[in-house]
């Protein structure tokens, strides 16, 4: 009896042994075979698009590329277009802001940027260090001035606004034709998209009053839109005032932000020399401070380069039809 216990005890043992050594080897082929479920995603979030492999574009070779606030919305759409997945490791989370992403460029750390045209201060840049710009239209822009939405002022011309923020001359909106209410001018900061186009259309060379520089600066374009909504009612905490403000802003943009937030609601867009900025005066040209987005090179890029390649896609119906989708007006 004591050895037949012995057996199946020894018996035991050795398929214990057996069951063990079993999953182990499974563990070990299972472990082999499988790839990390991090490196899948990786893979598969970094997979090129048909539009990608119709231009040449691959993931290793995509180019870098940055712009301004207002473009971030067709930057993200470049990407989206040669990318399977958002997920990709070069889906864009922010934009460096028009000034900055010009510096990138010109320094060589970016390839193509989408911006407002360069200002004067971005071009004397570029031609210190002896860089070449190459200019691409992509959409059609405009700046366009702002005031809430309560101001009976319905427009204002060129004198009146270089008189404004360069001379600080005009401090009441019945100046203007419109209400006897204080004239509060806003401005934005000197690297914006909004600040290049009012420096190029509107103060040509001449430098901003000092006073308006100093008290009156919106750092963010959505700041703009709600300073001068708001500024004569005090905004949350303070009080009410006898004032209107005015500032500027792009087109689209506001169109744009009016979707997400309905900030347009609370505000009036001024026409300029008698011309509203809308859709169709843009487009045609007849609503004067109309300008646009464009994708900027260096001249020295090689012409293999997929920096060119994604600019022949912009160009192309479907690129044309990716910006249309953002509410911008494609340019030829």
């Amino acid at each position: 009896m004591i050895k037949r216990g012995r057996l199946i005890i020894v018996i035991l043992i050795l398929s214990i042994t057996l069951i063990i050594a079993s999953c182990k080897k499974d563990t070990i082929i299972k472990n082999t075979m499988e790839v990390p479920t991090k490196n899948d995603s990786n893979i598969s979030s970094n997979l090129m698009s048909d539009i990608a492999m119709k231009y040449g574009i691959t993931h290793e070779s995509f180019p870098r590329i940055d712009g301004s606030t207002s473009t971030l919305s067709i930057v993200r759409a470049i990407n989206i277009a040669m990318y399977q997945d958002t997920g990709n490791d070069n889906f864009p989370e922010t934009a460096s802001k028009t000034v900055p992403a010009y510096k990138l460029l010109i320094d060589g750390n970016v390839d193509i940027i989408i911006v407002p045209y360069a200002s004067l201060e971005v071009t004397e840049l570029a031609k210190s260090k002896g860089v070449k710009l190459e200019f691409y239209p992509v959409a059609s822009e405009a700046l366009v001035f702002i005031t809430p939405i309560e101001n009976e002022t319905v427009n204002i011309t060129k004198e009146q606004v270089r008189n404004i923020y360069i001379d600080y001359g005009i401090n009441n909106w019945s100046e203007l034709g419109g209400p006897d209410r204080e004239l509060v001018p806003i401005c934005r900061n000197a690297d914006s998209g909004s600040q290049s186009q009012m420096d190029n259309l509107i103060l040509m060379g001449k430098e901003m009053h000092p006073s308006i520089k100093k008290n009156y600066v919106e750092l963010t374009m959505e700041g703009m839109l709600d300073i001068v909504a708001f500024y004569h009612s005090g905004g949350l905490d303070g009080s009410p005032t006898d004032s209107y403000a005015i500032g500027y802003t792009l087109y689209t943009y506001l169109k744009n932000m009016g979707e997400v937030t309905g900030i347009d609601e609370r505000l009036k867009m001024l026409s300029y020399e008698g011309v509203a900025p809308t859709e169709e005066s843009i487009a045609d040209g007849s609503y004067s401070l109309a300008d646009g987005y464009y994708a900027v090179i260096r001249s020295d890029l090689p012409e293999e380069h997929d920096a060119r390649s994604i600019i022949k896609w912009l160009k192309s119906d479907e690129g044309k039809d990716a910006i249309s989708n953002l509410n911008y007006i494609p340019k030829d």
